[in-house]
């Protein structure tokens, strides 16, 4: 599978955003950075995991976070050069069932803090969640 871009990664944002009815992921490869990191900090492995992008969780983004929205494009970016990366255990308040989560921190410059959360899928997925600035 070939690496995604950053410019087809804002394509993708642009359309979820534009059309409403848009329903479509873009899928791809965990780095080997990002996994050695991951491993070392929380013992995590995600080997063969693929990170995942869709339509909704853009929408997600820009209607709680609309000033946020364009750091989804830097998303590959964010995974590979984060400062720190947690783990957090979060209730989903439909069913009850706990979701695991990977939550990635990156500066862009000093005072300006980045969040991607991720949830944790069995299928080895990590999905968008959520990403904002973090006071």
């Amino acid at each position: 599978m070939l690496a995604l871009t950053r410019e087809e990664i804002c394509t993708f944002v642009e359309k979820s955003i534009l059309d409403k009815q848009y329903n479509d992921e873009l899928s791809f490869p965990i780095s080997c950075i990002t996994i050695e990191r991951v491993k070392k900090k929380l013992y995590l492995n995600l080997e063969g995991y693929m990170g995942i992008i869709s339509s909704h969780s853009v929408r997600h983004v820009h209607k709680g976070h609309a000033t946020d929205i364009e750091y989804i494009c830097e998303i590959l970016d964010i995974l590979e050069t984060f400062f720190t990366v947690e783990k957090s255990v979060t209730r989903d308040h439909k069913t009850g069932v706990s979701l695991v989560s990977l939550e990635f921190y990156k500066k862009y410059n000093s005072d300006t803090v980045k969040l991607v959360k991720l949830k944790i899928h069995r299928e080895k997925r990590l999905e968008l969640k959520t990403l904002f600035v973090k006071d």
